[in-house]
């Protein structure tokens, strides 16, 4: 497999970064780990720029449809690219195929856990914060558990789904949806059916949902648990359950000074990226909604540990039927729980069967087997 990466090169002559990248990422690491496979440009040479009056805008966008096989980018692309010396590719995610040849499906697995390494800043503040959540839960020897939780206001409103079902959720859900879907919200045929979105399993879990199912699953109450979450809706009524039931319960504000959290903040994404890395080195994952974030991690956990990280992705639409259930009682709410999380685990720990052409599952959540060979060799490193 190794032998072949080099031939991929030949498809792109450079990759062009934007200023925000190293915000977030390690650029020299990133460059230097690609060396000899694509060549990374930091800024487009001054001749190209001035063709397209200094505005990356202003160059001609080749649209890719999602999950183009390879041959699209060496028949199509490459010839392009070969004579207007620049192209732009918007969107750019899901662009290629998951089915894609040994020494171009190497290059992914290298960009993705070689080459992606986040910048200093966030990886010594994350860090910092891996190892107060350890001090935090010494009683289970260093050992916490992290959640993904989807419930800021956003994703509550886009849901459309229903809480607490008062007036006041409702005209300010609404207000929200018609401002990020504009006209779209006023057509008169959508029609937004919280009831069965919820059935549907769509709705983003509540803190005290997290928390009965959490407990049900045999977690006590001094677990040391890590929220990685954005602003929640209407957090001081909605987290103090899941506060109650976890009083070892951190967030990144909790666990670092206003001082610390200065650089990061009014930045979505590197906050996002710090919660990314205090939930890598997490014992257990919850993730209760879909999303790149979770996505991505599992998939990163998975390759760190040799496909064994434990993540628990609960099968919301049962949870529905089980949380309506009034007459269920305690002990068979827990022995549902039992079963699901054995479930997950099934389905944690399996491998994708890949042969020449048929893979059906993301390469970014089962890394395995495609990119066991770099994970032995950075195995292989560290034993020496």
């Amino acid at each position: 497999m190794f032998s072949n990466v080099s031939n991929f090169s030949l498809s792109f002559s450079c990759l062009v970064l934007h200023s925000a990248f190293s915000d977030i990422y390690d650029e020299d690491h990133f460059i230097k780990t690609l060396e000899g496979h694509v060549k990374v440009a930091r800024e487009l040479p001054q001749e190209l720029m001035e063709r397209y009056g200094f505005n990356f805008s202003n160059i001609p966008n080749f649209h890719i449809e999602a999950w183009a096989p390879a041959s699209k980018y060496l028949e199509v692309v490459y010839p392009v690219l070969q004579e207007q010396k620049v192209i732009r590719i918007a969107p750019f995610a899901n662009r290629l195929a998951m089915n894609i040849p040994p020494h171009v499906q190497f290059l992914r697995c290298l960009s993705n856990y070689e080459a992606l390494r986040f910048s200093f800043p966030i990886s010594t503040l994350a860090m910092i914060l891996v190892d107060r959540m350890r001090h935090n839960s010494s009683s289970s020897y260093g050992k916490y558990v992290s959640i993904h939780l989807r419930f800021e206001e956003d994703m509550v409103a886009f849901s459309c789904c229903v809480y607490d079902g008062g007036q006041a959720e409702n005209r300010e859900m609404n207000l929200i949806r018609e401002k990020g879907w504009g006209e779209k919200f006023k057509r008169k045929d959508r029609i937004i059916s919280p009831g069965l979105n919820r059935i549907n399993g769509r709705c983003p879990m509540t803190p005290l949902e997290v928390g009965l199912m959490l407990r049900g699953m045999g977690f006590s109450n001094n677990t040391a648990i890590y929220l990685a979450s954005g602003k929640l809706y209407q957090a001081d009524k909605y987290l103090a359950p899941l506060q109650k039931m976890f009083p070892l319960l951190h967030t990144k504000e909790s666990l670092t000074t206003p001082e610390e959290l200065t650089a990061l903040q009014g930045y979505s994404s590197r906050l996002a990226a710090l919660d990314y890395m205090v939930c890598l080195f997490s014992e257990v994952f919850v993730t209760t909604q879909g999303g790149n974030f979770p996505h991505f991690l599992m998939g990163h956990r998975r390759f760190l540990h040799s496909g064994h990280a434990k993540t628990i992705k609960p099968d919301k639409s049962k949870m529905v039927l089980l949380l309506q259930n009034t007459s269920i009682s305690w002990e068979a709410f827990k022995d549902q729980m039992e079963l699901m999380v054995a479930e997950s685990d099934r389905k944690g720990v399996m491998v994708s069967r890949v042969g020449k052409s048929n893979r059906k599952t993301s390469v970014y959540s089962k890394p395995f087997p495609e990119c066991r060979c770099l994970w032995e060799s950075q195995n292989l490193k560290l034993d020496h």
